[in-house]
């Protein structure tokens, strides 16, 4: 992957170097020790005798959901990286993600809004944003993104003109970071660092809508993605 300007250039894939001061804040908070692959996600026990009368709630199912994708981007961070197109989503994906937002994070403290002046959804609600615009191509990014996130820190209450620079910042760090050919796997890893750092997904739709539905099939258990299903259709 690629280093920043400031760092000097380009980064060797398989070099270990800096990694994201947000994925290490998420990995010091705690989660699994081993990578699991999308092949093999977590599956919790259901809780036993449910029936429709007990459903669990909404948020408690979004609670389950939140922590299987942390975990698998805390396990993620620890493993190998891996140069290839293939793979879902890698630890070189995810330390461009993280690198995102340490960008947008960076350009709003530059500009007189550090961490503790937020609003408690801020960061997660302008990489939710991120992802959605990442949809629309590496060819658009740079307007797409940049808007996107300009947007949701708008929303969060931060003024415009420091808003328009983070989202430029964001958008200026995925198309220099990103490896050839990992738009996908990187816009993955946004999905899975905006749903990780959520203080509450059942409370930010579009954290839940833009992220982690979007990773449910590949990600998560049989088990969260039926009860998934059942409160989409409940609402």
């Amino acid at each position: 992957m690629c280093r920043s300007k400031a760092e000097g250039g380009r980064r060797c894939p398989n070099s270990k170097g800096r990694r994201s001061s947000v994925l290490a804040t998420n990995k010091t908070m705690g989660g699994s020790s081993a990578p699991r692959g999308p092949s093999e996600p977590p599956s919790p026990a259901r809780p036993r005798g449910r029936s429709a009368r007990g459903r669990r709630s909404r948020a408690a199912i979004l609670r389950d959901a939140q922590k299987q994708l942390a975990d698998f981007l805390d396990a993620l961070v620890d493993a190998a990286p891996i140069d290839s197109t293939t793979a879902l989503v890698s630890a070189v994906d995810a330390d461009v993600a993280g690198q995102v937002a340490d960008a947008i994070t960076a350009r709003l403290k530059t500009h007189g809004h550090p961490k503790k002046s937020w609003q408690s959804h801020l960061l997660c609600g302008a990489l939710a944003a991120a992802a959605r615009a990442m949809k629309a191509g590496e060819d658009v990014a740079e307007t797409v993104v940049t808007d996107g996130v300009a947007s949701a820190l708008i929303g969060g209450g931060i003024p415009r003109p420091a808003a328009n620079l983070a989202g430029r910042a964001a958008a200026d760090a995925l198309t220099k970071l990103t490896p050839v050919q990992h738009w996908e796997q990187v816009r993955r890893a946004v999905e899975l660092l905006a749903v990780s750092m959520c203080p509450n997904v059942a409370n930010h739709p579009e954290v839940e809508n833009y992220c982690l539905r979007p990773l449910a099939s590949e990600l998560l258990s049989s088990a969260i993605q039926d009860e998934l299903a059942e409160i989409r259709h409940a609402s």
